[in-house]
């Protein structure tokens, strides 16, 4: 997974040009003007009480404090060089480096701002100000920063760093790779420029190209670092290539034997050649029970708890898993990445949207003509929607495995068109004809630049939240179909709270089962407001239904796609093998047979489930389950 790697943020730790070196890394360096020939005060402009000697040995003074994470003291330097010298660059550079160190990233920009006005020819300078403003999600803003820092130094590593990590963060994943090679080239003998790659490929779901960054790190260095075989290890389980995943693991804990990554994929990849082999999981478990978590850091605790996790319910020993899932997401929640995440947005987005789609709302919108397909596709819209943990991507195998169907897994197709709407969701009141025939060309642009064969396949969008911009769908494309994935709302939740997401603003909801079922709840009372004001073309799958019964569940959905059953469709395992693009967490279910060991697996922790069961009741029993 993503969180296997290495978080965002610079390589190299702050120094004033100085030779200063330190653990705290809240950035790239000062260009350290004053003693490098580049900006220099006016007659005058410094006090008698200070020479220029003095604010170079300050402004070494105060790099050296911030590169060892002395924040005040740094902070201390550069005001005594302001107070000298009001405008010097390299000070307002070092305060903006401290307030991003602080986390403070809007007071950064200020100051990081100031410094490029005074001394625009410094690359790093705008690299600096580019992180500020992706650390507040100004996108644009730190794109146009990152560019102005190449045009002045093509070859300055830390604008393919940076600018490649906010691509990645933005899922625009092409560029990320693309601005990751170029830092390979720049720095062909630091691992971590392969392991960002490798990342970066792996987030978009092309893990051969995951595998090859690492096996090329492999070939290059002269030593290869435990946390590159684990990468390569990692990959080898994503496609199912467990013998050689096993092997490589094995190599990198006997160079760090308290490797978290290499240690969990060791234990994940034998456990799924040895499925319920209890003798195997009391040895795995003892394994990494043995590893002092107190001693890594959050990112290695969280994957060791998740195998933990997994490894004590197939045991059947239910508090000790609910025990690790909750450390698990526990260490998930203080990871330093999610301190820029606004942690409440998506839950908010909801709120909004069913504040917003009440009857007045819907009667308001502007008439506009019904569509039909689109000319010269083969096919409506279709999305593939529901709560994640449902079995959306067991059933985008089974669909993607028809020869007459392409499914686009997980990519935030709707985005696009979303941003591209004066505020949504209101903005979509007031939408005419010609505003909405030009927000359908984005979407479809947006497919065929993912690959889309709008010609010649019935095009899937699976997104499973994407439920909660069902409106939208509606609006822009009355002639959808959607396909709405169901699961009994206790498995849901539960399933949920047990995955090892992924951070982001969507997935910190299930960071607490609590939160899970609140988040369960407001995301069904939207949907149900959908069908009741919007008549939707929906088609429902439930997942107990599909794993006892794959045909007869599923050939009803290809009817209401106007499509006949293929036996292809019957090995959903064996094409998700062959798919080797597997994104989601379910990989390691979807490219096994059909199992319900899945099927009312809440059961199990119903001591565990009982503060929440109140809030998940009202959709229970509408949806025709039972507790």
């Amino acid at each position: 997974m993503a969180k296997d790697f290495p978080p965002k943020g610079p390589a190299k730790p702050f120094s004033p040009g100085f030779g200063t070196q330190g653990s705290f890394k809240p950035t790239v360096g000062l260009p350290a003007s004053a003693a490098a020939g580049g900006f220099r005060p006016s007659a005058g402009q410094v006090e008698k009480a200070i020479g220029q000697d003095d604010i170079i040995k300050l402004l070494r003074l105060g790099g050296g404090h911030l590169a060892a994470g002395r924040l005040e003291h740094a902070s201390a330097a550069a005001a005594g060089v302001l107070k000298a010298e009001p405008r010097n660059p390299d000070a307002l550079h070092l305060i903006g480096l401290v307030a991003l160190g602080r986390g403070d990233a809007e007071k950064a920009e200020k100051f990081i701002a100031a410094a490029a006005a005074l001394m625009p020819r410094h690359p790093n300078v705008w690299v600096n100000l580019g992180n500020a403003q992706r650390d507040q999600g100004k996108g644009e803003e730190a794109l146009i920063s990152y560019l102005r820092a190449e045009a002045i130094d093509s070859g300055y590593p830390e604008i393919y760093l940076n600018r490649g990590q906010l691509y990645q963060d933005t899922s625009r994943y092409e560029e990320a790779i693309a601005d990751f090679e170029r830092l390979i080239e720049l720095r062909p003998n630091e691992a971590s420029s392969y392991m960002r790659a490798s990342a970066a490929a792996a987030a978009a779901g092309m893990f051969r190209e995951a595998l090859s960054f690492g096996q090329r790190a492999m070939a290059v260095l002269d030593t290869v670092p435990p946390q590159i075989k684990a990468i390569v290890a990692t990959t080898h389980e994503r496609l199912g290539e467990l013998d050689e995943a096993i092997s490589l693991a094995k190599e990198a804990l006997a160079g760090d034997p308290s490797n978290a990554a290499a240690l969990r994929t060791w234990s994940k990849a034998r456990r799924r050649q040895r499925k319920h082999d209890h003798a195997l999981l009391t040895e795995l478990r003892e394994r990494l029970e043995s590893l002092d978590t107190g001693a890594i850091s959050r990112s290695e605790a969280r994957l060791t708890y998740a195998e933990l996790a997994q490894i004590c319910d197939e045991q059947g020993d239910a508090a000790a898993a609910f025990s690790y899932f909750t450390r698990m997401n526990d260490a998930t929640s203080q990871l330093p990445e999610l301190k820029h995440v606004n942690l409440r947005k998506f839950a908010d987005d909801v709120e909004k949207l069913i504040e917003t789609f009440v009857p007045d709302f819907v009667k308001s919108w502007t008439p506009v003509p019904e569509n039909g397909k689109e000319a010269g596709h083969a096919s409506v819209p279709v999305f593939l929607v529901g709560f994640p943990r449902s079995g959306t991507t067991l059933l985008d195998q089974i669909l993607d495995a028809h020869p007459d169907v392409q499914v686009f897994e997980e990519r935030p197709l709707l985005r696009e068109v979303r941003n591209a709407i004066a505020g949504y969701p209101r903005g979509i009141a007031k939408l005419t004809e010609t505003d909405r025939q030009a927000l359908r060309q984005v979407y479809w642009e947006a497919l065929r630049k993912e690959g889309a064969l709008l010609e010649q396949k019935t095009v899937v969008n699976k997104m499973p939240l994407d439920a909660i911009h069902a409106g939208l769908v509606h609006r822009l494309f009355p002639e959808a179909r959607i396909i709405f994935a169901l699961r009994h709302p206790a498995d849901c939740v539960l399933s949920c709270f047990m995955q090892d997401f992924v951070p982001n603003g969507a997935m910190v909801n299930f960071l607490t089962l609590e939160g899970s079922a609140r988040f369960y709840d407001r995301v069904f009372t939207l949907w149900q407001r959908y069908r009741e004001l919007l008549p939707l073309n929906v088609q429902e799958v439930r997942y107990e239904n599909l794993v006892a019964d794959l045909r007869a569940e599923v050939e009803p959905v290809l009817s209401f796609l106007g499509l006949d059953w293929n036996d292809a469709v019957s090995n959903p395992a064996a094409h998700a093998l062959a798919r080797g693009t597997i994104r989601t967490p379910s990989y390691s279910q979807v490219t096994q047979p059909i199992y319900s060991t899945a099927t009312e697996r809440w059961r199990r922790y119903e001591e565990q489930m009982k503060p929440v069961l109140p809030i998940l009741k009202p959709h229970v029993e509408r949806l025709g389950y039972s507790l």
